[in-house]
């Protein structure tokens, strides 16, 4: 839903998701509104140079706005010169449609990921990955979520694409080493990679643009991620299901803690396994490559 916007193009009725609405002051003292406008093809700042500075409450409440405008050339960028911006009320669903999202088939993409995990030789991983596969309203999330507020598969659908990435990668890695002197748990590495982002589903939030939830300010999908291992572990444990090896689950966890590498780069914890060490890699390899212009 939504079109890019050019220079030179006029809007009428065009619905826009809004985002970071605020009032600002023109050199001559009266009150404009600044913001900014997001559909599922681009993101524009927008400016409206006539505004009614306590109407900006209103609009602050509003996921979603209809502007009529023009749409013009501000330093080499495309802004909308808004001249009547009104909130508007629809359904979630279609809240979501005004975002980006991944070019790939979410239900292939999925459907590739579980067989991944269900086609792993250890029994306590496919235990345990199946007990978050069974778990619907995360799998949801898992399948909707961005990967990011403004950097790498910031779009719905890219938590997804990431993780199939980073498993692919992963895959490939492992095969690589197949019978040589390199000692790696292949399974857990494959597990953890489809865990290693999996908090995000509770950092991020995608209702109206991307932002970070009250969560993932002050937790983060990191820590989160590996108290996630411990909780379905333990789920699984009390609904008469089997019970994880701890020292398998520690070092999921630390593959999970410590996916960032380096404390700077926001690491909980440094790699400290050849498994850990194959998850970076792995993971930098795409978030990089999805960087690069």
């Amino acid at each position: 839903m939504g079109t890019e916007v050019q220079p030179g193009q006029s809007l009428s009725g065009e619905r826009f998701l809004l985002i970071n609405p605020q009032v600002g002051t023109s050199r001559g003292g009266a009150p404009y509104l600044r913001c900014l406008l997001r559909n599922a093809a681009c993101q524009v700042a927008g400016r409206c140079w006539s505004f009614d500075a306590s109407r900006l409450r209103i609009l602050e409440r509003a996921a979603v706005v209809e502007v009529d405008g023009e749409v013009v050339d501000w330093q080499g960028s495309p802004q909308v010169n808004i001249e009547q911006i009104a909130a508007v009320d629809v359904e979630p669903r279609e809240i979501v449609a005004l975002m980006p999202r991944s070019t790939y088939d979410t239900a292939d993409m999925f459907s590739e990921v579980r067989s991944m995990l269900r086609g792993m030789a250890c029994a306590e991983c496919r235990v345990l990955a199946e007990a978050f596969l069974d778990d619907a309203p995360l799998m949801d999330r898992f399948c909707e979520a961005p990967a990011g507020v403004r950097k790498h598969h910031a779009w719905i659908g890219g938590l997804l694409e990431h993780t199939r990435s980073v498993m692919r990668l992963a895959s490939a890695v492992l095969h690589t080493y197949e019978g040589s002197s390199v000692q790696v748990r292949g399974d857990e590495v494959l597990l953890a990679a489809f865990l290693h982002d999996l908090g995000k589903t509770m950092e991020l939030d995608w209702t109206r643009g991307f932002s970070y939830t009250e969560e993932g300010e002050m937790v983060g999908h990191i820590v989160r991620g590996a108290m996630l291992i411990e909780e379905k572990a333990a789920e699984l444990e009390m609904s008469g299901g089997p019970s994880i090896d701890p020292s398998r689950l520690r070092r999921l966890q630390h593959m999970v803690l410590s996916h960032h590498e380096r404390r700077e780069y926001g690491a909980a914890k440094e790699p400290l396994t050849p498994e850990a060490h194959v998850l970076c890699l792995v993971d930098r390899i795409d978030a990089t490559l999805h960087l690069v212009d």
